[in-house]
């Protein structure tokens, strides 16, 4: 280094001297510059730094005046850094929002790790939501805020779905609520609806079971072997309901003989003929030994195939009916007989009336011719005589 001449290796000037304080100056240079360049170095990490990261930096007076700001605050809101050097934050908010704000930042108001949610208006006109964070920093002397501004556009979107996801589900669950209350009200309307039905037909079934009619389920084989009896065949018939659930009597055996054939070609007719309901009368055996008549009501019922599968019988003792019947039917030929019998007698009496009426006529006859004779002597008849007398 030339030290008359520093221009020439970029040293400052400096004086002639001993040669060793002139070393010392040379060291304490060479350490400066070294520091420089690291500062230099640092800095300009740091502002890339600064620049690369995807959040909003900005410097700002306590006043809000924009000081500085790095590529991604200008990114996020579509300002150059020259325009956003010349605004103030209150420009970048909403007015309402700019309303509220207060017109010195006050140390006491930024509380570090608290972040601000809030929104900032594009150039375009357009909101960005984003989560603000400010520290307050002095710098030569002034303080400073850095407020560091994070887009949660995406985060705001998310939550808003969820939003309206969760509306729709709360939504949902009300609507299905609703229907479940409906559904369970309708089940409730519908259980106490069964339990009156079922208690109706307990009822009826107390009431069947006493009554007259007795329930026979025949299986479609020879003998009409029986699956099911109602209890009152006891009180009918005399039978146990196991008699003939058993097999131990088949309901063919209780027949009376001179009913079976006419009722088994019955059966096998309307069988054939596909009837699904038919009717017969005939006579079965008690179990005390004397014959029942009853009226038999039958339901056939077939497999998917179309195969006769079983017989349901709905007897009625019509014992007493059939007896007044017959009892009306000797009543009634005996009228038949006395009413015949009546007539003839009539009959003869009309005749011998028209007998005598011809026998009154022919006197007539005869009474005229004496009087024309009478007439024609010269003589009055007696009858008119009296006629003229009277006159």
């Amino acid at each position: 280094m030339n030290v008359n001449n520093p221009e020439k290796d970029g040293s400052p000037e400096v004086v002639n001297g001993p040669p060793k304080k002139v070393e010392e100056l040379r060291e304490q240079l060479k350490a400066s510059r070294a520091l420089v360049e690291k500062l230099r170095r640092n800095s300009e990490q740091c502002v890339k730094i600064i620049n690369e990261v995807k959040d909003g930096i900005f410097v700002e007076t306590i006043q809000g005046k924009i000081l500085d700001v790095n590529k991604a605050g200008c990114r996020m809101l579509g300002f150059s850094r020259e325009e956003l050097l010349s605004m103030h934050v209150g420009t970048l908010v909403p007015p309402q929002i700019a309303a509220e704000l207060p017109e010195t930042i006050q140390e006491e108001t930024i509380r570090e790790g608290v972040y601000i949610e809030t929104v900032n208006v594009r150039k375009n006109g357009s909101h960005i939501p984003v989560e603000v964070s400010n520290t307050l920093i002095e710098i030569g002397g002034e303080k400073r805020v850095v407020a560091i501004l994070h887009d949660i556009s995406g985060r705001v979107e998310a939550r808003e779905k969820l939003l309206t996801a969760y509306e729709d589900m709360e939504k949902k669950v009300r609507e299905r609520t609703e229907e479940l209350t409906e559904a369970n009200e309708k089940l409730k309307r519908e259980i106490r609806e069964r339990e009156r039905a079922e208690e109706t037909l307990r009822e009826e079934h107390r009431l069947f079971m006493g009554g007259p009619t007795v329930i026979f389920k025949w299986r479609a084989e020879p003998g009409w072997p029986v699956e099911y009896v109602s209890l009152n065949v006891e009180s009918q018939f005399g039978y146990q309901p196991d008699d003939f659930i058993s097999g131990r009597i088949l309901y063919e055996s209780i027949i009376h003989p001179d009913d079976k054939a006419r009722i088994a070609q019955e059966v096998k007719n309307y069988s054939e003929a596909g009837e699904v309901s038919y009717e017969q009368t005939y006579r079965i055996a008690h179990s005390q030994g004397h014959y029942c008549w009853v009226n038999d009501r039958t339901v056939v019922t077939r497999t998917p195939e179309g195969k006769i599968s079983h017989y349901y019988g709905y007897l009625f003792d019509i014992t007493q009916r059939k007896h007044d019947e017959d009892e009306l039917t000797k009543h009634r030929d005996h009228l038949e007989e006395l009413v015949e019998k009546r007539t003839s007698e009539l009959n003869a009496m009309v005749d011998a009336m028209a007998r005598r009426v011809v026998r009154m006529s022919d006197l007539e006859v005869m009474v005229d011719g004496l009087k024309k004779q009478i007439r024609d002597v010269g003589l009055t008849p007696i009858c008119e005589a009296e006629t003229k007398t009277e006159e």
